[in-house]
Formats: C-alpha cells, structure tokens, sequence
C-alpha cells in the first residue's frame, strides 16, 4: 500500500514537470514511466479534480491552459502532487472529507496569490469502487463479467471488457457482446457486476479505434466517407485541431477556407461537432448527413419562431 502511494506520488510529480515544459503525449509518459495508459488517464483525473485546468490539444494529447503554470501557483511539483493525491483520497473518503479538502486547496491557492481563475467543467464522478475494481481486475486480466445493467436486456449476459473509457462527462464500459461489435456502458448504469473465469481475447486494433474516435458513438469499421467545407475565418482551428475522426484537410483555397474530410462509422459521432460550428460549416457529401444537418436546423428554427 506503502509502496503504490509512494509510486503514484512520484508518477503526478513527473506528469506536472511534464506539463510545465509544455504539450504531454499521454502514451509518452505511460511508456517512460513503464504504466499503462489508463493509468496516466487516471492521474490526469485526480490532477483535474484537484483544480489543474488542463487542454485538450489533439488526440492523446495534453497541456496546461494558456497562461497556467506552477511556477505562476508558486507551488513545486512536489508540493502540487502531494496537494493532488489529498484531493484523491478525500474524493474517496466522500462527504465531509471532500468538502474540507476544497476548503484547503483554496486557502493554499489563495495564499500564494493566484492570479488565475479557471473554470472546469465537471463530468460526472463515478463512486463504486468495489464495481469499479472488479471492471479494472477483468480488462487487465481479459475476463468476462456478469453485469446487472438498468432496464436492460444485457443484463445476466457475459460480457468481454474491453476498456474503462471517459467521453463527453460519463464513464463508459467498453465491452464485446456476444457479436462482437463494442458496447458503450454506462457505469451509473451498472448496478452490479461478477467476474467469471471465462477469458477472452482483446483487439489488437482497440488503441487506434479509440485513438481515431471522436465520440463514445465510434464503431469499429468506419466505412462512411465525409466531406465539408470550413470558412476561411475558422480553419485555423481545424489545422490545428483534428474535431473529426481521421481527420485529414484536403484543399486549402485561396480564401483561406479549406475542404476537410473524414471517416465514421455512424453520424452520431460527428453530428454534435458539425452542429457547434455551424454556420462555418456546410456537409458537402454525404447527402444523408447533409439533409440530417438541414433537417435538425430547420427543426430549431421552427421552435424559436
């Protein structure tokens, strides 16, 4: 127990200096620091609950927010990792323990001087963690479980867990069924969970499909070509960023706007991004998803009139 604290202490120190000097990989720092990738992603969740604001830059891709550094908090990497791992533990603890927690961080942070406010939204947090443990034992050890799912018919089947992922707020549980498509689960939703001794074989292919994925409505074959047009007045974002799954700019006009596209495997996993850039965006093929998006827009327009 001693000896985990002392190894997690030491990964949040390293992964703070990291992002000190600027954009962290996270596949990166789990190779240099001989852990799993998931465990990175679970030290940046307790680096983000304890209050450091965090930018998504690409895909695996991490770093502080403009303007935000530890030298700026007056704090030593050590000092910030120790003040992390509090926030994990009074997390766990629940209740009053979480609430003295932020009482503490805030006075530290308000007696260096902070000059920053930053704002995070919140997800949800997930608080089961003997369930949470029995899904982290069967992914690692590529066991089936048993799971109780709310008002659903999964419910008594064995399932193969895949991974324990974090999109859009929500934990997921990513699982076979019994045809071998991937699952998206709820972990509210989970209200139980046994590990079976049948065993199974993950995808070699997982990491790049969640790489690639925009969404938790990803799939593993993405067979459906998009094509879009970007205003010249925002592709700098779209150079910069990739919004789309296999996200690749295919003109670049003289305007500056440029011709993008990608590839998906359900429009669900796309829709929600072309709807928060519209009007800079316009679907160019497919037809289908062009009169989607003109469909939703028309239906909007009719509830403002």
């Amino acid at each position: 127990m001693l000896n985990d604290t002392l190894n997690k202490i030491s990964r949040l120190m390293y992964i703070l200096n990291e992002f000190d000097k600027g954009e962290v990989c996270l596949p990166d720092v789990a190779e240099e620091l001989g852990v799993t990738l998931r465990t990175v992603q679970r030290d940046l969740h307790i680096l983000e609950d304890a209050g450091f604001p965090f930018a998504n830059t690409k895909k695996g891709a991490y770093c502080f927010v403009e303007g935000f550094s530890l030298q700026r908090m007056r704090l030593t990497a050590k000092e910030a990792a120790m003040l992390a791992l509090i926030g994990d533990i009074a997390h766990n603890l629940g209740g009053g323990f979480a609430d003295t927690y932020k009482e503490l961080r805030n006075k530290i942070v308000e007696s260096r001087r902070n000059p920053f406010f930053i704002k995070i939204a919140k997800g949800q947090a997930f608080k089961d963690p003997q369930l949470m443990k029995i899904l982290e034992q069967a992914v690692n050890e590529q066991r089936q479980v048993q799971i109780n799912y709310e008002n659903s018919p999964l419910s008594g089947r064995a399932i193969s867990p895949l991974k324990i992922a974090w999109f859009n707020g929500f934990w997921y549980l990513l699982a076979y069924g019994k045809d071998e498509t991937i699952l998206k689960l709820r972990l509210d939703k989970i209200k139980g969970a046994k590990l079976l001794e049948a065993s199974f074989t993950r995808p070699q292919k997982l990491e790049k499909i969640l790489r690639d994925s925009a969404s938790v409505w990803f799939e593993e074959n993405r067979k459906i070509k998009v094509r879009f047009a970007i205003d010249g007045e925002v592709s700098k974002y779209f150079k910069k960023r990739e919004y789309f799954p296999k996200q690749k700019i295919i003109k670049t006009n003289k305007d500056g706007s440029l011709m993008l596209e990608c590839s998906v495997g359900r429009y669900e996993e796309i829709l929600p991004t072309i709807l928060e850039w519209i009007p800079h965006i316009v679907v160019q093929e497919p037809k289908e998803l062009k009169t989607s998006v003109f469909e939703k827009v028309e239906c909007y327009r009719r509830k403002i009139k």
